[in-house]
């Protein structure tokens, strides 16, 4: 009895042991992901490097570099992670409601909601996108190219359904869009404008119900 039930006891530590590992590369993850997030914020992309990256984390940059890659992969790792954590799928569900002229302001209110709560730091990644090349691709892979698909199926819908104005080309409807749930239109109204969330929300809803007929 006793040599039967050494394995099982075997088996069961070595999995303890693993679980504990993978929940210990985890935590340091989380740990660099944050400390990126903070470095992104109050110093930009150039000062987000890996070194310092590990410093604020307090660990070595081959930990780092063992985690992501390279700068690219740790941002890319970062925009995932911020999207996840603010639920980006509000937007997708606003966007997919059956009434669309209810879906074309609700997903540009949804768009706004969803900026407010990334905080400084989350939209810190978005913003990144304009100082750094690698950043930029990895924006517009998780999220300005994702926006742009996603607004021109709004904008087939509302043009099949006949409720575009006459003044408003299907292309340029899209681009009116893109500018109307950009981060910099939002930042524009909660910052110089010093505009709460939900009332930039319904001036940007307001500007987007200018596309209808």
């Amino acid at each position: 009895n006793c040599v039967t039930s050494t394995p099982p006891k075997t088996r069961s530590g070595r999995a303890y042991r693993l679980g504990r590992r993978e929940e210990s590369a985890r935590q340091t993850q989380d740990n660099i992901l944050g400390a990126a997030a903070a470095l992104l914020a109050a110093e930009g992309p150039r000062g987000m490097t890996m070194g310092a990256v590990a410093r604020q984390a307090g660990v070595s940059r081959v930990t780092v570099y063992d985690h992501f890659r390279n700068k690219a992969g740790l941002l890319e790792a970062l925009a995932w992670r911020t999207f996840g954590q603010h639920d980006i799928g509000r937007i997708r569900r606003a966007r997919l409601q059956p009434d669309v002229r209810a879906a074309l302001v609700d997903f540009v209110k949804e768009n706004a909601r969803f900026f407010a709560s990334f905080g400084i730091e989350g939209r810190a990644v978005l913003k990144s996108g304009s100082f750094d090349p690698d950043v930029a691709r990895v924006v517009d892979v998780t999220y300005i190219d994702a926006r742009r698909a996603a607004i021109r199926e709004l904008v087939q819908r509302l043009d099949n359904a006949n409720e575009l104005g006459p003044s408003w080309p299907w292309a340029r409807a899209v681009d009116a869009l893109m500018i109307i749930t950009s981060l910099e239109a939002f930042e524009t109204l909660i910052g110089p404008s010093e505009l709460n969330v939900e009332d930039a929300a319904d001036v940007l809803a307001s500007m987007a119900r200018t596309l209808l007929s």
